[in-house]
């Protein structure tokens, strides 16, 4: 028994183990936008499902000791394609997009292990109810699901922060090989006690039970989902929150199927009828409530959601012979949620509807309707299902009286919306429900920058008041700047753009540019010649670094969404790009403002690499602009020694730690936490 449930255990934690991971390696080279993520996810879920159909059909018509034939030659195989994930290379797809890119590189470096693992759970619970007919194999999917919980919890805190990405893949790949190991021994120790015609039972598609595993299990996923992403914007995006939410989720697959009766159906019932309580005010009013109140209901919510679906998953589990089928049924549900969450909501919805409406639909898969169930209790259900609707509708009402424009994709959802301050209307770009851009819609408060943007923060200073080490340039060099923007938001910072000024905007999401052109006139009432570069930064500098520098004198750098922050965009490599493409006396000012993380100590690091100079300047708030911290990197003493920009200078907000260093093989936000 030990030897199942110890290949079982690292087979779980091998798969959690190796996504972040691989996903990491992929950010340098196609991006750090949602496509990348949604990609590793798409092809992650279907690797998932075709190891559970794989593992039906071999239990299902193969006699086992053909099963082991056939799945030692595959482990072989596996074993033999490792040192193909021990140095991967992404550039020999660099020709293809990036989601056939992501795709073909992930199924040629990991396909055939990532698949054998995901066929390891059901496969070897099969075989352990033939080998040990009085105990229940289900026991073991609690197990795999603890060590996709240890898996989930060693990559951010054990293995990120202490390896370089090579030596994370050289230990994941001996944990692979003792997996094998383990595998090839259980296989020829215990199948040939099973008997030859021990088979799996069929899926039974047609019984409405299977219908139920298929929803239930979906139903769960799309709650995951839609929890971590209210977390992620209406919740300051702490690091690694959403590691919580999955914990819980696995959680509860781990109570409902190591001991069944801690699933009580009433009293989780209850709980789930009061979450949706909550859920509606959290999905309408949660600014109106303080960070651990939103944290705790939301976590409230998602785990009695959880709890039903896994718990009524448990209990209409079938007899051991037909757990491949409905291990099936789990991994199709799964899939089933992922892709709405991530590829069909966002082309059905502008907002987050999927939170909402999974809700609903776990309360109607929960109806009462079994026979003897009393009128008056399915009445009382209907009821609360209308009630619930109806509060939606007029909750919905309201808030978008003053909506000029929403969109949704995969980066997120955007509105437009006007708000009257003080006598005065503004615009403001809201991402998820953080304000990212406004501008007053009326002259002269129009021409005027906002929020983080506005005159005396760093990166006003930098683009008002840059003047080259004289004498490095010709006078028409002097009367020609050029800046690089990355990050357009309502692009507030073309203001202080010059007539002989170019501005290169670089911005991945499309719909920020749509908004940006047409529903703000920065761009357009800018002085300076503004041009905006589609794509993700890193890559587009890359590539036009091949027809030659673009000889920046300013480099403005502000592609952080809320509190959160593109890692890839900070490492040592990256900041070496960014100096390609800039003047020897140019200057790099990078948005530092952040609730949780201190990025000042890492850009010091990263200064003092590249032989620069760093200085700090924070903004105090000032009415309804936040404060603004920004750090400027340059040699150009000409430049720093200005009145406007010694007066701004601020001391740095802790003492400089050595340590803190970020390259494309390492990186670690535990190091930069407040």
């Amino acid at each position: 028994m030990a030897l199942f449930a110890l290949t079982i255990f690292l087979s779980a934690a091998l798969l959690f183990l190796i996504q972040p991971m691989l996903a990491k390696q992929l950010l340098p080279y196609l991006g750090g936008g949602a496509a990348v993520w949604t990609a590793c996810m798409l092809f992650f879920q279907a690797m998932l499902l075709a190891g559970y159909a794989y593992a039906h059909a071999l239990c299902r018509f193969l006699p086992p000791l053909a099963q082991r034939w056939l799945h030692s030659l595959l482990l072989l195989l596996a074993l033999l394609s490792l040192p193909l994930l021990y140095q991967p290379d992404i550039t020999v797809f660099s020709a293809l997009p990036p989601l056939p890119a992501v795709l073909l590189f992930l199924l040629c470096t990991t396909g055939l292990p990532y698949f054998l693992l995901s066929a390891t759970g059901p496969l070897l619970q099969h075989w352990f109810a033939g080998r040990f007919t009085t105990v229940s194999p289900y026991r073991l999917y609690a197990l795999s699901n603890i060590g996709s919980l240890g898996g989930l919890l060693a990559y951010p805190f054990l293995l990120e922060p202490g390896l370089l990405l090579s030596e994370q893949r050289l230990y994941w790949l001996s944990g692979f090989v003792v997996f094998a190991v383990c595998c090839l021994a259980l296989m020829w120790l215990h199948l040939t006690a099973l008997a030859p015609s021990y088979r799996a039972g069929e899926a039974r598609l047609r019984q409405p039970a299977a219908l139920r595993w298929l929803l239930l299990s979906a139903g769960g996923v799309v709650l995951l989902l839609a929890v971590t992403q209210q977390l992620t914007q209406n919740v300051p995006p702490i690091p690694f929150l959403w590691v919580v939410p999955l914990c819980l989720y696995l959680l509860s697959y781990i109570l409902v199927f190591n001991k069944p009766q801690w699933y009580r159906r009433g009293l989780w019932r209850y709980l789930f009828c009061l979450s949706m309580v909550f859920g509606l005010l959290l999905f309408y009013l949660g600014r109106q409530f303080d960070l651990l109140s939103q944290l705790l209901l939301y976590l409230l919510v998602l785990f009695s959601g959880c709890m039903l679906c896994h718990g009524e998953l448990a209990r209409l589990k079938p007899e051991p012979r037909g757990l491949t089928g409905y291990y099936l049924l789990l991994a199709a549900g799964g899939a089933l949620g992922s892709l709405t969450v991530n590829l069909l909501a966002p082309l059905w919805f502008t907002q987050q509807w999927e939170f909402l409406l999974v809700l609903l639909a776990i309360y109607v898969l929960l109806w009462p309707g079994a026979a003897g169930t009393p009128r008056w209790q399915q009445a009382l259900w209907l009821s609360g299902a209308v009630l619930f609707t109806l509060s939606v509708l007029a909750l919905e009402w309201q808030p978008g009286r003053h909506n000029v424009y929403a969109e949704r994709n995969f980066y997120g959802s955007l509105s437009v919306r006007d708000i009257n301050i003080d006598g005065n209307m503004q615009r403001r770009l809201i991402d998820g429900t953080t304000s990212h851009g406004a501008q007053y819609l009326a002259a002269p408060l129009s021409l005027q920058a906002q929020s983080y943007y506005r005159a005396g923060t760093g990166a006003a200073l930098a683009l008002e008041h840059f003047l080259p080490a004289a004498p490095s340039r010709t006078v028409q060099q002097l009367q020609q700047r050029k800046f690089g923007l990355v990050g357009l938001g309502a692009g507030a910072l073309a203001v202080y753009g010059k007539p002989d000024d170019t501005m290169l905007f670089y911005e991945l999401n499309p719909a920020v540019i749509k908004v940006a052109t047409e529903y703000f006139s920065y761009l357009s009432d800018s002085a300076a010649t503004v041009e905006i570069v589609p794509g993700d930064a890193r890559l587009m500098l890359q590539a036009q670094l091949v027809s030659g520098s673009q000889q920046f004198d300013v480099l403005v750098l502000d592609a952080f969404s809320s509190d959160s922050i593109p890692q890839h965009l900070l490492t040592l490599e990256a900041m070496q790009l960014y100096w390609q493409h800039l003047h020897s006396d140019g200057v790099l000012a990078v948005h530092v403002s952040n609730n949780y993380l201190d990025l000042t100590g890492l850009l010091r690091n990263q200064a003092a690499s590249l032989g620069l100079q760093a200085y700090f300047i924070a903004t105090a708030a000032q009415g309804i602009n936040p404060a603004a911290h920004w750090v400027l990197l340059t040699n150009n003493q000409r430049f720093m020694q200005q009145p406007q920009l010694q007066q701004a200078l601020s001391p740095w907000l802790s003492a400089a730690q050595p340590a803190v260093s970020w390259t494309d093989q390492h990186s670690n936000l535990l190091q930069v936490l407040k």
